[in-house]
Parts: structure tokens; sequence; C-alpha cells
């Protein structure tokens, strides 16, 4: 159910019986006068597809203005879920770690507004990137790091974006909540989206330029041009593109538009500055009035019109030939990168059935693919405090168990930034869970889903470092979020640089934030406090703990999704929202008696639970220490470089010495400095309110949680723990 309780028809039936039903604008250039779109999408994921085929479209005039409704639709989910969070109004906080509560209430909106046209999505989501585009995506890698550390340094130009790491997550949380058909890839989307919009016969919404290629029946919508916040006569006014009618306005083959990519410059190839000159000069144009910054793709398409009714070998040889090139790779790389268009079904990974179905639903990270087909694993780079080691160090225990049981004793490379300006590579050593022989068979990849459930259970505590932690009286929601606070909290303490004061100020910071999330109705504060912090230079010491926090919590989540949720999932939104997190942080830090004074404000049952809370969490004693520092988990062929505190079996990690206070229930604490406890210091607004797009999940911490059912036999949808 959608909130408030509209609904989304998502069967498959409906999905397949739609008929076509594009309410078209006569004698309209644009979209009604009066419906203008409020929401202006500029920006996408990446610079991705072929390169200024979205300028010459526009100035092709091939467009075709519709109204989008009682139909199904393939949506590309990573430049949706980019587009939404890039370029909403007022713009998402990146600097902070994301506003996720904020980004959850646009999503809720977008899938509102088709199911009030009637539109059913799929919604096709990335796999990762094919070996082919290595070059690519480390070429866009390293753009992404130069935009973190500006951001970081709060020299941000208008085009610099980092999408915060929780991003996909939420969105893909969300989609399971609406249940939204999904299908997740191994590979891109692209091909994907296009084997299912024909099947369907519907269009794809996109903003990635590689659909002006693909043959799609029922053509190709972009994000840019959906005006889903302008809803007219029940339809959503958009701008149609069809490859038959482009190829009508240029004279040219549709079966030669790959070739048309693959010269122009795609992700695979491109012909040099040199040889366009020669294809201008060859293929001259009129000059167009205004000038036009098209040239290139006006001139290759000129040349493929004295190729009409020739094979697409034939022209790929006839263009290499003009420019002066002969050699067989030229060949060979110019038309395979011509035939990344060939529609058929893409090949899948040499992996579990059990695997490949909950990676296709999405209750499986797609990460698994790469990590078992390349031994690899690409680490995003975050806005963090770039003077130091990177925050993915916090996380690097947590991944050493996801490899572990992914390839065994098989080492696994890792990219991750090295100073401030490079991505390298670097080996790590998988960790297998200190079990029985026995316990270890069961563990393998093949049958691990049928695996017992306290097994599985038992590999993430030992991950987590909280072997034997009583977590029983914590709400569903809260209890893998709060061994992650724990384990990050540890490794916050084993680092030289922060004060006692300053981790403290941070973990008081989180489970007051936690608590705001999941008693409240979780919707977006768009005017918090936290534009304040928005306003403030980046503080780099708090943006690099708090990085290591969701670092920590993300892995945790794959971890617990590869492990079939041997702890309820939490609701990330609920979770995390950055600019408030950090001027909170600022206060506690600030202000001495903050987190005490706001503890007579709380209500006994808030009260109760954050003293449970912090008492969990600071319980990473010397006990703690040992168990994580040591390894209880059996490492093959030692420690991994940069590990850090911890390291393989027979390491020996630094030992942080706690003083012992007691909580003001009485029980025993284990704390790194002594705080009083309370809540939300005065003058700071929750960032999370309820919701105008749902109902309140919580009235209290006793309320009954939405969590993800456990097991072998988990289907991925959410189910209502009740009220004992």
């Amino acid at each position: 159910m959608l909130p408030n309780g509209v609904s989304l028809l998502l069967s498959e039936n409906n999905l397949l019986n739609w008929q076509p039903a594009f309410f078209l604008f006569p004698g309209r250039e644009r979209s009604p006068q009066g419906h203008s779109a409020t929401f202006t999408f500029l920006q996408t994921s990446e610079t991705m597809g072929v390169k200024g085929m979205k300028t010459l479209v526009a100035e092709s005039d091939t467009l075709e203005d519709v109204g989008f409704k009682d139909r199904a639709i393939i949506i590309d989910g990573p430049n949706l879920y980019y587009s939404l969070y890039f370029n909403s109004e007022p713009k998402l906080d990146q600097q902070h770690g994301g506003d996720y509560s904020a980004f959850r209430g646009l999503v809720l909106r977008f899938f509102s507004s088709l199911e009030s046209c009637n539109i059913t999505p799929l919604v096709v989501l990335d796999g990762g990137a094919e070996p082919v585009k290595n070059k690519t995506v480390g070429n866009r890698l390293k753009d992404k790091l130069q935009k973190a550390k500006r951001i970081s340094e709060s020299r941000a130009g208008e085009w610099d974006n980092i999408l915060p790491p929780l991003v996909k997550d939420v969105f893909i949380q969300v989609l399971q909540e609406l249940q939204v058909e999904i299908q997740q890839c191994f590979g891109e989307a692209d091909l994907t989206a296009v084997l299912r919009a024909n099947e369907r016969k519907c269009p794809v919404l996109s903003n990635d330029s590689d659909f002006y290629i693909f043959d799609v029946q029922e053509g190709f919508l972009s994000i840019d041009g959906f005006q889903w916040e302008s809803v007219a006569q029940e339809a959503i006014p958009a701008r149609r593109y069809r490859i038959s009618q482009f190829c009508r306005c240029f004279n040219v083959d549709e079966k030669h538009m790959p070739v048309f990519a693959a010269l122009s410059g795609n992700d695979y190839s491109q012909l040099e500055k040199e040889d366009i000159k020669k294809l201008i000069r060859r293929y001259p144009e009129t000059q167009r009035p205004g000038g036009s910054s098209t040239g290139r793709q006006r001139a290759i398409l000129r040349f493929l019109g004295d190729f009409r009714g020739k094979t697409p070998e034939k022209a790929v040889t006839g263009a290499l030939q003009l420019v002066g090139r002969s050699k067989q790779e030229d060949f060979k790389l110019f038309l395979n990168s011509a035939q990344q268009y060939a529609l058929k079904e893409p090949p899948r990974p040499n992996l579990p059935q059990w695997v490949v179905q909950e990676i296709q639903r999405g209750r499986l990270t797609s990460f698994v693919t790469s990590v078992v087909s390349q031994k690899s694993m690409t680490l995003t780079p975050l806005v963090e405090d770039f003077s130091q080691p990177s925050s993915y160090n916090a996380s690097l225990r947590i991944r050493q168990f996801f490899y572990g049981l992914l390839l065994g004793t098989d080492p696994c490379t890792e990219y991750d930034r090295e100073g401030a300006e490079e991505m390298r590579p670097k080996q790590v050593t998988p960790v297998l869970a200190g079990v029985t022989p026995e316990e270890l068979q069961k563990l393998e990849l093949e049958q691990l889903n049928e695996a017992p459930e306290v097994l599985r259970r038992t590999v993430m505590y030992e991950a987590l470092g909280c072997s034997g932690l009583d977590i029983e009286h914590i709400p569903d929601q809260l209890k893998l979020t709060l061994c992650v606070t724990r384990f990050w909290f540890w490794y916050q303490n084993s680092q030289q640089s922060p004060s006692e004061g300053f981790n403290m100020s941070c973990l008081q910071a989180l489970v007051l934030g936690f608590l705001q999330g999941n008693t409240d109705g979780g919707g977006a504060v768009w005017s918090s406090p936290g534009a304040v912090a928005a306003r403030r230079p980046l503080q780099a010491g708090a943006a690099h703990a708090f990085s290591r926090w969701l670092t920590c919590l993300r892995q945790s989540l794959h971890l617990n999704q590869l492990l079939r949720f041997p702890l309820p999932e939490p609701q990330c939104y609920r979770l995390y929202c950055g600019p408030w997190l950090h001027q909170l942080q600022n206060q506690l830090l600030t202000d001495a008696n903050a987190f005490g004074e706001s503890m007579e404000r709380l209500q006994d049952g808030k009260r109760e639970l954050l003293d449970r809370a912090m008492t969990v969490i600071q319980s990473a004693g010397q006990e703690v220490d040992q168990e994580l520092a040591m390894g209880r988990g059996q490492s093959r062929g030692g420690a991994s470089p940069g590990a850090g505190p911890i390291q393989g079996r027979g390491s020996a990690g630094r030992q942080i010495k706690h003083r012992r206070l007691v909580s003001t229930s009485g029980s025993s604490l284990i704390r790194a400095t002594p705080s009083p406890q309370g809540g939300t210091p005065e003058g700071l607004r929750s960032p999370y309110r309820k919701s105008p797009y749902r109902g309140a999940f919580f009235h209290s911490h006793q309320s009954s949680f939405p969590t993800r059912r456990t097991g072998p036999g988990d289907d991925g949808r959410e189910t209502q723990k009740k009220k004992n």
C-alpha cells in the first residue's frame, strides 16, 4: 500500500496487459500552458552514454509531446535516484552524509504520482560495470574523488555532486515498502531495461543517452522531460523519443545507430579529434544559425547516410578507412562497441540459484556479483577528512567476513583512495568464521541459505565483535543498528586522533538520532536546524567519524543480506539525517550540560530505551577489544594490508582503556568517557516528523517495527511484528 491508503496495482498480469494510452496534446510544442513542471531535472548519475546525443536530439525537433498514463513503464533505477537526489528543491544534503528521510519523501511522491495516473512501474537496477568498461569506470572514480574532496573543503561548484552512501539502499527499501516490482541486473541495467520494455510494449524512463541508440519499440522518455509533479488530465506531461523518427530526420538506417554511437563516442570507444576533423572536412555542413555544438555528430550521420542498405560492418570499415585507420584491432574495437547495443539477454554469472534470485529481486546487494566474478570491490569516494586514511578502513573487518563467505580463502582486490588524489588497488585477505569445520561447510555459498539461523547469526555477531551480547530487549529496528554502532565506537576509540569527548559527542548524537527517527513519523523537515550546519564550514573530524559509521552500517547491511537476515534489517531513512546530526554533535561537544539537561525532558519510555542503547554500545570493553583485535575469525595468509587495529589471527591490536560507570538505571556501563544521559538539547528540532506520505509507524519505542522476514523462507517483504 502507498501512504494514506493509496494502492498500486503491480501484478505481473497487469504489467503485461496494459494497452497503449498516450494522451497527445495536439498543436503543442511543449506541455500545456499552466502545467509547466515545478521540479526540474538537470543532472544524472554520471557522464554516461553517447556524447552530444541529448543536444543533437533536442536540436532535431523530433521529440513528441505526450500525456503518459494507463501504461506500464520501465524505469532506469540508478538514473531516477540520482536525478531525484541531485535535483530536488531545496537541494538535499551531500556534505554531511545525506538526508535520507527527505529523499524517501521524494521517492514516495514520485511513485504516488505514477499511481495517480494509473502507471505501473518496473524498476531496473544496475549490478555493476562490465570489465570492458573498467577504464571508463576508473576515470569516473577519479572524478568522484576530486568532487568529494571539493565538497569536503566547502568549495564545491554547482555541478559537483556526490551521492551519499545509503541512497541506493534507501531507494530499494522504499520500493519494497511500496511493493514496486524490481529487477536488479548482473551488469548495467540499460540492456535489460530495453528487453523488458519491448516484452511489455512500453517505454523506458531514463536520462542515459544510450537509450537514444537502442531499438525501444514504444520509445524513450527522458527524466528531464518527465513532469511528474505537474499531472494534467490524470496524465504526466512527457517528451517521447522514437529512433524511427530520428533516423528519418537524418536519413540513416536504424541498424547503423550503434555504429554512430561507437564513432561519436560512448563508454567503449570514440574517434580521436583529428579523425573527426577529417570526417567534417569530407562531410561539411551548411552553417547553422547560432552555430552548433554537435558538428562531429552531424558529420558522422552524413557519412552513415552514404551507407544506407549496407551492413554495420561495412560502415565501420568505411569510417576507419576514411580517417586512415587500417589496423585490425581498431576494427574490432569499434565493432565491439557497436555490438553492445545488440538486444540479447546478458549472461548470468556462475552463482548458486538462490543467490541469483535474491540479487534479481533486490534482496541481496549486487556487490556479490563483482566480488565473485572479478574478485574485486570498488569503494566509492566519500565526503570525509582527506588528511586521514580512508573511512572505509573502519569497516574492513566486516568486508573481510563478506569476502570469506563469497571467496573462501582467495584474496579480494579493493579499490579505495590512497591519500587525497588517487584510487589504488589493495589486496584484502578474507576472514572465515571461527566455527567448527562442519559448521564452515554449512556456510559455503552453495548452501548458505539453508544454514541454521543461529549459525548465521553467530557469524554476524562475530564480524561485529559482539558475540554473547544480549540485545533481546532492544526493538528489532535497532538491533543491527546498535551492534554496528558499538563496533564503530570501538574503532573510533582505537584511533589516536579523536579525543574521548569528541567520540562521545558523536555517539550521543547518533543515538539521539536513532530515537528521533524511530519514535516520530520519520518524515523530512525541510527547514530543520540542520540547515545551520549546512551553512557552516564542514567540521572535518565529525565528517570523518560519521562517514566511518555510514560505511560500517552499509557493509553490515550487505553482510546481513548475504547471511539471509539473521538480524532484522533496519529502515535506513530513520537512522541518519546528516545536517541535523552535525549540528547536534557540535552542540553536545561545546556544551557539557546539553546531554544531561535534556534527560529530564525525555519520557520514561524513551529514557529507558536510550539507557539500554548506551549500555549496549558502550559495553565494548577490554574483552571486546580482544575479540576484535585478535580476530576470532580464521584469516588465511595473514592480515590484510591497511587493516589498522582489526587484523587476522595472531595480530596485536591496540587495547583501549575504559572506565566502568553506572547508568541511570543502575546497570554497569563501560565507557570511554563519563557523560550524563538525556535527549535532544534545547533549541534543536528533530529532523523527523510525521510524514505527509505515510502514517506514523512508531508511537513509542514499544510500537511495532516493520522488519524483514528472516530465514530460508524469506520472501523479502516487510512484515509487521505485533506487540506482545
